[in-house]
Parts: C-alpha cells; structure tokens; sequence
C-alpha cells in the first residue's frame, strides 16, 4: 500500500501558495513563540508539574481539530461512501491511527491523550482537574462551563475555547490551518526546545521525554510536512487562503499567552 508522500506540492502559478503566503504572514509571530523564555524554565519538579497541569489541557483538545478534518475529509457515516480525496483520507487516518492508539513505549497501545497522563502520573501532577474537565465533556457539558469551573488559568480557557469554536464552527480550510500552523508544524520545534531544556535539570520523567520525543519524530518526519499539503488543497480561494491565515495567527498568539500563564505560575513557585 502507497503512503502519501510528505512534500510540499509545487505551484505551476508565479502567485505564492495559500502555504507560503501563510507562512509569510505568521513568520514574526512563530519566532517570538519558538524564543519564549518557557523552554528554558522547567528546572525542578515541581514546574515540571505544573506545566503539565496546563498544557494537558492542550494535548486534548488537539483531538478536537482532528477529528473534525476526519469528519470533513474521510466517510465516517452509515452507509459508507468513498472519500473525495484518498489522499488526504489517508493522512488523516495515518494521524488519527497514531494520535488514537500508538506505541506506548511499554510493548502495548495508548492514545496520546493517555500517554500524557501517564506521564503526568509519573511525575505527580494532578491530574483531577484534566480529568474532571473529561468527565463534563462526556456528560455534554457547556465546553465553556466546564473550562470556566476547571481550567487552571485564564489562558488555558482562552486557549481551549478557541480550538473548540474553531473545530466546532470554523471553516474546513480554518481548521486545517490551526491544525497545520499551530500544531504539526510548530510541535517539534517547540517540543525540541523544551526538550534540551528539561534535559539539562535533574529531573526524571522519562515517560514525558518519551512522549515529547514522539511527537517531535512523528510531526517533524511526517505529519507537519504533510499538513502543509492539506492546507494547500483546502485553501483553494482567496477567501478562504485569508481565513486561514486569520486562524493560524490567532492560534499562534494564544499559544504565546498561553506559555505566559504558566509562565507567571512557574515565577510563583520561586
């Protein structure tokens, strides 16, 4: 079986892609992410903890955007009927395979989500209200409320409420761009400094390296150059190529807030 091939598709047209034109729009936002002091910060246990408490919540609301591309790029309804596009079903599926049931580095399977909670679990950070917030979730809780009773900062609600208006509401070619710009394709280089930081403190969480180490394999090898092809095939009129950069721009700002509210709790801790 052939797997779609991870480059970027080229443009026959002198005009830029919607990617490059993206790309161009968000290049001084994406450095002031990449440079935020964050990486540098985790040096102890117990902001080590205290970041997870934050970012878990981001962990699972990445599962939101991708299951709406699923619904919107692959048949998942009774009677089946084929995709539109194979190749973009399969990447998508390709994803969902992974982020759903991957290799849990123990010779079994486990979701991301689950993998981080693990994680969380290894190192002691409370996983109550992450859990809490899933329970509302599954009880058909106001996204909102539930954020509002048990987010752990204000920007974590920011945060989450903006993926969650955007994989409920936003256009396809939105949701492909969040997914792309705020997440596969900026994941590793995030998750890569992050990663030389923790290494360079004395703790030990290797169930969270592992889990950082993944997602820097899987999203820099494969699923970041790939998102970039879908947003090329789904942002095929200017109105959409301008929503999209609209979204990606405000997932990366939200983004930046939210390393600044953990930030600020990681000061409170000193």
């Amino acid at each position: 079986m052939t797997t779609l091939s991870p480059t970027t598709p080229s443009f026959t047209s002198s005009e830029p892609s919607p990617v490059e034109l993206i790309q161009s729009s968000i290049a001084d936002l994406r450095h002031r992410l990449l440079s935020h002091p964050i990486y540098d910060r985790i040096e102890t246990l117990a902001q080590l903890q205290v970041f997870m408490q934050h970012h878990g919540f981001a962990v699972l609301d990445f599962m939101w955007l991708l299951k709406r591309l699923q619904r919107e790029l692959c048949c998942v309804e009774v009677p089946w009927v084929p995709a539109t596009n194979p190749e973009l079903s399969r990447f998508i599926n390709e994803i969902v395979l992974a982020e759903e049931s991957d290799v849990d580095g123990d010779g079994s399977f486990a979701s991301h989500f689950e993998l981080y909670l693990r994680a969380m679990r290894d190192v002691g950070s409370d996983v109550t209200p992450l859990l809490s917030f899933v329970d509302r979730l599954q009880n058909r809780a106001v996204v909102a409320d539930a954020l509002a009773e048990l987010a752990p900062s204000g920007t974590v609600q920011d945060f989450v409420g903006f993926t969650f208006d955007i994989a409920s509401k936003g256009l396809t070619a939105e949701v492909a761009s969040v997914f792309c710009f705020g997440r596969e394709e900026i994941i590793p280089e995030m998750f890569k400094r992050l990663l030389n930081g923790f290494q360079e403190s004395a703790i030990s969480a290797p169930r969270f390296a592992y889990y950082v180490r993944r997602h820097i394999e899987l999203d820099g090898d494969q699923h970041g150059p790939l998102a970039l092809r879908l947003v090329n095939s789904l942002c095929d009129s200017d109105e959409k190529t301008s929503a999209a950069i609209a979204a990606a721009h405000r997932a990366i700002e939200l983004r930046i807030q939210l390393w600044d509210g953990v930030l600020q709790k990681l000061d409170s801790l000193c």
